[in-house]
């Protein structure tokens, strides 16, 4: 939920100059740069060998700055996050001149639906039943986006007189939240209060004999004088403190005992933690003196203003896709999603399936300590057998027409964080606690990855998607169709022999082609399915075979075409670049922006003609076969 735009530009001269002699606690700063891959062990040392702070201030920001503008980057974004403790207070205008000359802004907060009922929060769309494929999976997807509520915001969390207790699935938002209420608490006017944030995932092994002093000013940051002072007024005046334990896994943990136990029995203690951790012994957490908050992710209109604000024009895009609208309500997709449609690079996502691919390799590497990029394949190499049990659990479920896993033998964390916990009652004295995926499209993924490990259950897939029983294992073709081409971003050449995934490769496509075109009641119906699928491929031979089975003409009359659908089709046409298509759209309905992406491939179709529909939203265009 935090989006800091383009960052190629930071001076870093003008960064030696403003930070130079003007950092504190610099045992915090290495410790940051180190952990995010910065500087090397070997650097950390040489630079803590330097016997003054003076030096050792300039040996970072020598070092720092050689790593080039990436490297400051981070450095710059360190301090922010840690600014009560690395900087003094700055000038008014000290931050707002490093940033204004590349114009950086600062970091955004985006409402998050915050529900303290209880309960779990309907959907903003409720499912219908309606037996139409198409309808019923755009309506069923669209119940994910929790719904809008009067709105909590992080300052109302603030001044609430209860202890809070924000809970969450993982990436809803949690520690974005807390951030934003460190921000707050920190730009406010008064002075003498105490904030102190835990990141709980990073403290380990606290000794049972440390005591509240020393964790609060060693474990946490240790004043320059007057260590007792500020304690003693602290334990005095206890309601003017607030604690952030974020990311809570083990609520018999000493830190969070110490806190819970009430030592200082006036402050406001603000805890984070997932549903599954949240069901282990609390019993020091009353909860009279507790507000509990689920943290329900990103609403639909916050998801339209972040997608805006981050993408300008480009975020139609998106909204256009209800699959990645929908993904979209996990705040940590919609990043993964919007910086997959920021640039027009060439390392820009083509597909859908690619930004699939990006999500689960970002948070692999995210759930593992965040392993170096350029080892992230071989780690994911690993994890494959992990990998693939859950993609199984996938693939079952998905048969079955649930979202319930079932026969989960993974128990790597890392993995398991794609999931969520559902507790479920199956006695009058009995709860069991099954998993499921934070989005179904993210289920389908995996079943399409355990697919292509089991090659009868592609063909079982391929035969059965246009019965009325297996229709919905349609969805999984589109994702193994890019999924078996090995070009970036790839995964299953990290789970599979690459020699194995070019067998099977060879005939996907072929026989999909085949099953299609040999069902004459479904061929019209699953035409765009087609196209949809060899755009996902992003491989010309399949089109080509296609286009000649179909003796270069595609029949789409009749039919509403979103922008996805035209950019698929539009991508099928591109690739015959030596015979002309015959297009027969008669009586389609296209949007303005449906009609931009075909354009691109009109010198490739014989003839057409137009007629302007009334109106300027919508379009309808004839293409008429040349006599």
């Amino acid at each position: 939920t935090h989006e800091i735009k383009d960052h190629s530009n930071i001076n870093t001269p003008i960064l030696t100059v403003h930070l130079v002699g003007r950092l504190m606690n610099l045992s915090v700063i290495l410790e940051n740069l180190y952990q995010q891959n910065v500087l090397m062990e070997e650097e950390v040392s040489n630079i803590e060998a330097e016997k003054h702070d003076f030096n050792r201030t300039r040996a970072i920001l020598d070092s720092v700055t050689k790593k080039g503008e990436e490297a400051c980057y981070r450095l710059l974004r360190i301090l922010y996050e840690t600014r009560s403790r690395t900087l003094p207070a700055p000038h008014p205008k000290t931050n707002e001149n490093l940033f204004e000359k590349n114009k950086k802004p600062g970091l955004s907060f985006y409402s998050l639906v915050l529900n303290t009922e209880g309960t779990t929060t309907p959907s903003k769309v409720k499912t219908f039943k309606n037996k139409k494929s198409n309808m019923y999976r755009s309506k069923k997807l669209r119940t994910y986006i929790p719904e809008s509520k009067p709105e909590i915001s992080p300052s109302d969390l603030l001044k609430h007189d209860k202890n809070i207790l924000l809970v969450g699935k993982p990436g809803m938002g949690k520690t974005a939240l807390s951030h934003e209420m460190l921000r707050l608490w920190s730009e406010r006017d008064k002075q003498l209060d105490y904030m102190f944030y835990f990141d709980m995932r990073e403290l380990t092994n606290i000794p049972p004999t440390m005591s509240l002093e020393d964790l609060l000013f060693n474990v946490y940051c240790e004043p320059d004088e007057g260590k007792d002072e500020i304690l003693t007024d602290m334990k005095s005046h206890s309601d003017n403190l607030i604690i952030i334990l974020d990311g809570v896994t083990d609520f018999t943990s000493l830190v969070v005992k110490k806190f819970a136990k009430k030592n200082l029995p006036f402050a406001k203690i603000i805890i984070t933690c997932r549903p599954e951790d949240e069901d282990q012994d609390k019993k020091d957490l009353s909860p009279k003196d507790w507000l509990r908050v689920e943290v329900k992710g990103f609403s639909e209109e916050t998801i339209s203003r972040y997608l805006s604000s981050v993408l300008g024009e480009n975020h139609r895009k998106v909204l256009n896709n209800v699959e990645l609208l929908t993904l979209c309500h996990v705040p940590m997709y919609a990043l993964m999603v919007a910086a997959s449609f920021s640039s027009e690079d060439s390392l820009q996502p083509r597909t859908v399936t690619e930004i699939y691919i990006n999500i689960v390799r970002f948070c692999l590497q995210m759930n593992s300590s965040n392993i170096k990029m350029k080892y992230l394949n071989q780690f994911i190499k690993t994890k494959s057998n992990e990998i693939l049990s859950l993609a199984e659990a996938a693939f079952n479920a998905t048969e079955r027409k649930t979202v319930n896993l079932e026969e989960l033998s993974c128990e790597d964390g890392c993995v398991l964080s794609f999931l969520k916990t559902l507790d479920v009652k199956v006695a009058p004295t009995e709860t069991i606690t099954l998993y499921a995926f934070l989005h179904y499209t993210m289920q389908e993924f995996f079943a399409a990855l355990w697919a292509l490990k089991n090659p009868d259950k592609i063909r079982e897939v391929l035969q059965q998607f246009l019965t009325e029983e297996k229709k919905h294992m349609k969805h999984l073709i589109p994702f193994m169709c890019r999924l078996l081409n090995q070009k970036s971003p790839s995964l299953m050449i990290c789970l599979t022999p690459a020699e194995e995934l070019k067998e099977t490769q060879q005939w996907v496509t072929k026989d999909l082609i085949d099953t299609v075109l040999s069902h004459g009641s479904e061929r019209h119906v699953e035409m765009l399915f087609l196209c949809q699928c060899l755009y996902e491929s992003q491989s010309s031979e399949p089109c080509i075979s296609f286009l000649d089975k179909l003796n270069y003409h595609i029949d789409l009359s009749r039919k509403n075409l979103d922008p996805h659908s035209c950019f698929a089709v539009s991508y099928v046409i591109s690739q015959s670049t030596d015979r002309k298509i015959n297009l027969n759209l008669e009586d389609v309905t296209i949007s303005a922006q449906g009609m931009r992406q075909l354009n691109g491939c009109l010198q490739n179709v014989e003839r057409y003609s137009e007629t302007s529909f009334k109106g300027l939203l919508m379009l309808r265009i004839i293409f008429c076969r040349k006599l």
